[in-house]
C-alpha cells in the first residue's frame, strides 16, 4: 500500500495588515521542500491540496540559498518543488472526502496560512480526522495559526483577531496542547519590513484558544511534539521538524 502524506497549502498570496492594506506571500521554499524532498526520499507519496484546487503561491522571499545548507541544496530543493507543483493540485475539499488514505497531514510556512486555512471549515475537517485517529500532524513556522480551523467557528474567531479583540475558542480541538509557532520577537522582525503593523500574531491568536505555545531562541531551530501533533517555530526547524514527522511516521514514542 502507498504510504501518502497529505499536504495542505494555502491558495493565496496577499496577507491583509492594518489600514487594508497587504504584504504579498505565499509558502515559504525551504519549509515545504526540504520536508517534502526528505518525505519522498522515505517513499511517501505527496497529495498536494489547496482550497481553489490551484498551485500554490511561493514567497519570492523565501528563494534563497540564506535558508538553505548552501547554493547547492537550494538548487536542488527548488527545481525538486517545481517539478512537484507542475503535478496534480487538488482541491482541499475533495482531499478531505478521502482522509483515510493518508498517514499523515503536514502544512509549510510562510504567512499565507494565516490568510485563509485557519479559518477554512474544509481543513477543519481533515485537523478533526488525523485528531482522532491519533496520526501525524505537522505544520511549521507560521503554519501551526492554521490549527485554529478546528473549532466551532473559527472564521468568527478569525474575524475577532483582526478587529483587535481577544476571542474565545469554542470546540477548539487542541485546547491545552503544547505546541510552537514563529514568535512574536521574530515576526516583529519581519514586521520591520511589511507596509503596515500585522493585524495579529500567531502566538498571541494560538495562545488565546488555549495552546500551551512554547517558543526557542529567535531563528534558532526548534520543535515540540505533543501527541499526534508537530510544530516548528521557524525556516531554520525544517530538519528538525521532517526528522520528528518522520519519527511519529514510524510509531516513535514522544519524548517525555
Amino acid at each position: 500500500m502507498t504510504k501518502n502524506i497529505l499536504v495542505v497549502m494555502s491558495s493565496e498570496d496577499q496577507l491583509p495588515l492594518k489600514g487594508g492594506q497587504t504584504h504579498a506571500t505565499g509558502f515559504y521554499l525551504n519549509e515545504f521542500g526540504v520536508p517534502a524532498h526528505r518525505l519522498t526520499q522515505e517513499g511517501y507519496a505527496l497529495t498536494i491540496a489547496t482550497p481553489k484546487g490551484n498551485r500554490p503561491p511561493m514567497d519570492h522571499g523565501s528563494d534563497t540559498k540564506d535558508f538553505f545548507k548552501d547554493e547547492a541544496e537550494h538548487a536542488q530543493i527548488k527545481a525538486f518543488v517545481e517539478q512537484t507543483l507542475s503535478g496534480p493540485i487538488h482541491k482541499l475539499s475533495d482531499a478531505a472526502a478521502n482522509l483515510d488514505q493518508f498517514d499523515a497531514v503536514f502544512l509549510p510556512g510562510g504567512h499565507a496560512p494565516m490568510i485563509e486555512l485557519m479559518r477554512d471549515a474544509d481543513l477543519g475537517r481533515v485537523l478533526r480526522h488525523f485528531h482522532e485517529k491519533g496520526q501525524p500532524t505537522a505544520l511549521i513556522c507560521h503554519a501551526p495559526v492554521a490549527l485554529l480551523a478546528a473549532q466551532q467557528d473559527a472564521a468568527a474567531y478569525q474575524t475577532a483577531l483582526r478587529h483587535g479583540e481577544t476571542p474565545a475558542a469554542q470546540g477548539f480541538i487542541y485546547d491545552g496542547y503544547k505546541a510552537t509557532v514563529f514568535s512574536t520577537p521574530e515576526e516583529q522582525d519581519a514586521e520591520k519590513t511589511f507596509e503596515a503593523p500585522m493585524q495579529y500574531y500567531p502566538a498571541d491568536a494560538l495562545r488565546a484558544a488555549g495552546m500551551d505555545v512554547q517558543n526557542g531562541g529567535k531563528y534558532q531551530s526548534h520543535v515540540v511534539r505533543d501527541r499526534e501533533l508537530i510544530t516548528g517555530q521557524n525556516p531554520m526547524s525544517d530538519e528538525e521538524f521532517v526528522t520528528a514527522l518522520l519519527g511519529a511516521l514510524k510509531g516513535d514514542a514522544v519524548n517525555a
